[in-house]
């Protein structure tokens, strides 16, 4: 038998046990405390080890197997149901995931690509102090674009990024805390991050928690450029950052029609007043990480992923057995075998056959 292999089963435990995590994971996420004591990388790790278990839905021969068996009889009684002649339920729904993938790739893609094109052709204005500041970063490759049809500043791209900014009245310290910032989630790649979570908000579009859960993303995603860019100001620094994040959300021109950001990393968020609160108590928070106790909550994540793949739901198929018959087998002139159930019991001999006590079993001429 092999050691690896992927059912049906393996698939849904995978998707119970990504549901759960994921819950975790927000709950978490919503908790500034927590975040302060273990770091937004436990986190960002936990979300990453969720969605490798839900892609990776491996069966594991000595797995240890949760009994769903009345869970699962009367949902095969539903998906083998037929509609109409040919086509069964399980069939139509596979057809369905397949059809909503493809539409929501199509729309991820097409609102996506319009955004950039839209960005990309800005009637844009120059700003010296802008420039000369972006010329002070050598790697990452920045492209600065200033326009009053920016409604907050946002950064787009992978090898040439494109940084996007509104024509803001700042002054040079707090452009510098912008443009770090949004310098920042080209370093991290958040862009790379937010494509292969639109993906996988594709492919399982039908399940509620992987939306909720892509927000949170984007969320601890400007916390971990927050908790980077803090790590290395000054206590002073850090107040004005937090002055000019007040500033932007103040100064962003609420005239614009906000369209669909599903790719761009934006420096503040309008929508999410718990989260601008919880960048502000993070960023004040004068707590050192324990590294100890972070690597310690590292191993036992890692070790928690790794023990899921020892647990699998489905029905548990054991081994049931008719049991054989009860008789008597003639195997030579004066030689009898009484055989209970199938399983040999004792010998018998001519006299003991007749007797009332085996007299009701069957014998059976054997081959001698």
């Amino acid at each position: 038998m092999k050691a690896l292999n992927i059912s049906i089963f393996s698939l849904l435990s995978s998707f119970i046990l990504f549901n759960f995590a994921a819950l975790i994971i927000i709950l978490n996420r919503n908790k500034t405390a927590f975040i302060i004591r273990y770091g937004i990388n436990l986190l960002l790790l936990s979300s990453l080890l969720a969605f490798i278990r839900l892609i990776l839905p491996i069966d594991l021969y000595n797995a240890k197997i949760i009994d769903i068996h009345q869970i699962y009889r009367p949902l095969k009684y539903f998906l083998v149901l037929k509609i109409g002649n040919e086509l069964y339920i399980y069939q139509f729904l596979l057809l369905l995931w397949g059809i909503g993938t493809v539409l929501f790739l199509f729309y991820y893609l097409s609102t996506s690509i319009l955004e950039i094109y839209k960005l990309n052709h800005l009637n844009c204005t120059p700003c010296p102090t802008l420039e000369t500041l972006c010329s002070n970063y050598m790697q990452p490759k920045v492209i600065i674009k200033i326009s009053p049809e920016v409604d907050v500043p946002k950064v787009w791209g992978f090898y040439k990024c494109h940084i996007y900014f509104p024509n803001y009245m700042l002054s040079p310290d707090e452009w510098k805390f912008i443009l770090d910032h949004e310098v920042q989630h080209i370093k991290l790649h958040d862009t790379f991050i937010k494509m292969l979570l639109l993906f996988l908000t594709a492919l399982f579009w039908w399940n509620p928690i992987m939306y909720i859960l892509r927000k949170n993303i984007d969320q601890m995603l400007e916390l971990r450029c927050d908790s980077k860019l803090a790590q290395n100001y000054s206590l002073e620094m850090q107040n004005k950052y937090l002055e000019t994040i007040l500033k932007v959300l103040r100064e962003r021109n609420t005239s614009l029609t906000i369209s669909k950001k599903y790719l761009t990393a934006s420096f503040v968020n309008h929508s999410a007043y718990s989260l601008t609160r919880q960048r502000f108590e993070m960023i004040l928070n004068t707590k050192k990480l324990n590294k100890n106790r972070t690597f310690l909550c590292y191993c036992i994540t890692v070790l928690l992923f790794a023990s899921s793949y020892f647990i699998i739901l489905q029905p548990d198929e054991k081994m049931t057995t008719e049991p054989g018959p009860t008789l008597i087998l003639h195997t030579s002139p004066n030689e009898y075998k009484l055989y209970i159930n199938g399983t040999f019991s004792q010998n018998l001999t001519p006299n003991e056959i007749h007797s009332k006590k085996y007299s009701k079993y069957e014998i059976i001429e054997g081959s001698n």
